[in-house]
């Protein structure tokens, strides 16, 4: 099955790929031990997708990426593989794709997770994907949960003038209800009052945080591993908040002081780069990383024209095998 839309033409999101640069941007994927869920991809599908992205653009390893960005040297078909939030089935299915074909990729590490705590934004994606049957289940779920909490009326107010259509337009695979909930996620609960309906609503199912997280990450002798192979490590902020941005300056530089910290302890050397959790950051985020030596970062979507060295666009893989018939 190639990449192709039912007409036969090729994607749009594909053919766009010659003219300009960036990073392909990839979460999660199934096989290997790892169950297939929203979103995931397999091997197999990957390949494909790494094939027909090659009849149009240039893959090019990570460093060289990284030297031609530095350099100024990026020219429209240069593009890179990069993925995101250290997650343990990258490893296992996207990484011997890559070997096979003799490429490298950008890997953005949220660092909380090396030391022992838990990431609650990859966590409960894991808790979707294993205990409901599909989204739409674990929303009903969900918005069931919010009903029996304290933040109902809140929650019901806010809702009363929300258009799913006018939210998070940048990304086109989200559905009405994705986006309603991700805009009660954000915008309605905030972290504490959304950590403690999603920890009820686990408790409830029986499962537990610890059974959740069982191999979910990347550790620290995987990441060496990768960094020996040519591959480069960058900062997704210590412990992966939805909207970094709204933070204050001082917790957004405990975020990623405390990111860069644990990465170069391990690696010897300090992380340049950076992918923005969420596509969270501000202006004052931008300046706190130029502080901390960060110099080339990316975003999570293709909506900007013009861009400064730490905003480089990206395409997420869902963009470029919506129009495709299966996987």
């Amino acid at each position: 099955m190639r990449l192709s839309t039912p007409s036969g033409t090729q994607n749009p999101a594909l053919q766009a790929l010659s003219a300009s640069a960036g990073g392909l941007m990839f979460h999660h994927f199934h096989g290997v031990g790892h169950p297939p869920g929203q979103g995931t991809i397999a091997a197999d599908v990957l390949d494909r997708l790494l094939a027909d992205v090659a009849e149009c653009a240039r893959l090019l390893p990570a460093a060289e990426w990284l030297e031609r960005a530095l350099s100024q040297r990026l020219t429209p078909g240069d593009w890179c593989l990069t993925f995101d939030d250290n997650l343990r089935s990258q490893y296992d299915v996207a990484l011997p794709v890559l070997e096979q074909r003799g490429l490298t990729a950008f890997w953005f590490v949220s660092t909380s997770v090396l030391q022992g705590h838990l990431c609650r934004t990859t966590l409960y994606q894991r808790f979707v994907q294993r205990c409901f049957r599909d989204p739409d289940a674990f929303y009903d779920a969900f918005f069931a949960a919010i009903r029996q909490s304290p933040a109902r009326e809140a929650v019901g107010d806010a809702l009363r003038g929300f258009d799913p259509g006018a939210y998070l337009p940048a990304f086109p695979f989200y559905t009405p209800a994705d986006r309603r909930f991700r805009f009660v996620r954000d915008e309605v609960l905030g972290p504490d009052a959304y950590r403690r309906i999603m920890d009820d609503l686990i408790r409830s199912t029986g499962r537990t945080l610890s059974e959740l997280s069982a191999g979910l990450w990347l550790e620290a002798a995987h990441l060496l591993r990768l960094h020996e192979r040519g591959h480069v490590i960058g900062l997704h902020s210590h412990t992966h908040p939805t909207r970094i941005a709204e933070l204050s300056a001082a917790a957004q530089q405990r975020e990623y002081a405390a990111n860069l910290a644990c990465l170069e302890s391990l690696l010897g050397q300090a992380p340049i780069c950076v992918s923005h959790p969420c596509n969270s950051y501000s202006d004052r985020t931008l300046a706190i990383l130029r502080r901390l030596g960060v110099r080339v970062g990316f975003r999570a979507d293709m909506t900007l024209r013009e861009h400064g060295p730490l905003e480089h666009p990206r395409q997420d893989c869902t963009n470029l095998r919506r129009a495709a018939r299966s996987d």
